[in-house]
């Protein structure tokens, strides 16, 4: 079986699973269908390195983790036989390509996924996004000599010079329990947000028109259960707080497993980003719709949701503004009615069917593997 070396820079904690780290052990186990695997990657103090037959850690002796992992790769990895290497990119750097140009002496074909493109405005919000966007920006011409595909969820046909693979994230379906058909309810409506959050979700526009559905004397019972941590979750809490209305908004942190379930078993409707406009963003490819999608829940978002065909995004999505507007409540409440009002409907069934055949991960890597088992 052919050799497939995935260097994936996130950290992999297995006590406590993201949406990041699922997908990539996802990535690992479809493409291990078709490759002997081996991942290299970030434990929260190490590093892993596994595949079928070994699973080491690698301490990190104090060493900067990306320091670390290069010169693991240089100076371990250089020596295997791979035909084909999957990177996860994390910017570039002269470190960086120079891993690449070593890994490239023997392997057939290297493919670079960019999880987020374009992503200039967003690293340029901070001043350590500044420095690493210059590092970026002044070496990524260099990839174009031992990359041969860029993968990404824009619609762009070349990368920094590369040809590009466009496809989406996926999720493997099997893993995920759909919710029971929901019923229809006019006195009460659940909504889930499940995510690391950050500034492009967005969630503080459904709390402020949370706020103005309650001062416009709305009566039916929104109820938003929030999953997740990350940079925002204070913001929110304090917005809450300010408006208060904290038996609308609620707060779970980090849930997974069964836990995660039973919270998607009271939801009605989930929520996908709603301001990646923040980040210069006009479309976006999110796991959280994906797992969305899966269990079986329409949603609302800010652009098109890539899990469904343009005609099930008008089915199955409401689609709000790309600004600053609070999110209309009472339109929310049309849109729910539009989903369950009728008991011969079996929303649940109808959302997953029609996403699984474009966003199960095996559909969403056959690209790749096509690319990779392709003659040179």
């Amino acid at each position: 079986m052919r050799q497939l070396l995935y260097i994936a820079p996130v950290i992999i904690d297995f006590e406590k699973l993201n949406g990041v780290s699922k997908k990539v052990l996802n990535q690992y186990n479809v493409f291990s269908k078709s490759y002997n695997v081996t991942l290299l990657s970030y434990g929260p103090d190490c590093l892993y390195y596994l595949n079928n037959d070994f699973f080491e850690t690698i301490a990190l002796d104090q060493a900067n983790r990306r320091f670390k992992m290069y010169s693991f790769i240089n100076e371990k990895l250089s020596v295997n036989n791979y035909n084909f290497i999957y990177v996860r990119y994390h910017l570039c750097d002269f470190l960086f390509i120079n891993s690449l140009r070593i890994l490239n002496r023997k392997a057939s074909k290297t493919v670079v996924e960019i999880p987020t493109y374009p992503y200039k405005k967003e690293l340029l919000k901070s001043h350590n996004g500044v420095v690493r966007y210059f590092m970026d920006f002044s070496s990524n011409f260099l990839l174009r000599f031992f990359v041969g595909r860029i993968v990404t969820y824009s619609q762009d046909d070349k990368i920094y010079g590369i040809k590009a693979i466009n496809t989406m994230n996926g999720i493997i379906y099997e893993n995920v329990i759909p919710v029971e058909k929901k019923q229809f309810n006019t006195k009460e409506i659940h909504l889930i947000s499940v995510s690391m959050t950050v500034i492009c979700h967005g969630y503080d526009r459904l709390i402020e028109g949370i706020k103005k559905y309650y001062d416009l004397g709305g009566d039916t019972n929104i109820i938003y259960h929030l999953v997740g941590e990350g940079e925002e979750i204070k913001r929110y809490k304090d917005l809450v707080l300010k408006y208060g209305i904290e038996k609308y908004v609620l707060f779970y942190g980090f849930k997974t497993s069964g836990d995660l379930d039973a919270l998607y078993e009271k939801a009605d409707i989930a929520i996908n980003s709603l301001a990646i406009h923040r980040i210069g963003l006009q479309t976006e490819s999110t796991i959280k719709s994906k797992e969305y999608a899966a269990k079986g829940l329409p949603m609302v978002s800010s652009y098109a949701v890539d899990a469904f065909s343009a005609q099930d995004n008008s089915k199955y999505v409401h689609q709000i503004s790309a600004d600053e507007t609070p999110v209309d409540v009472y339109e929310l409440i049309g849109f729910y009615n539009k989903m369950y009002e009728n008991a011969d409907r079996n929303i649940t069934e109808e959302i997953r069917t029609a996403s699984e055949k474009r966003c199960d991960m095996s559909v969403t890597l056959q690209g790749i593997i096509e690319y990779f088992n392709t003659a040179v």
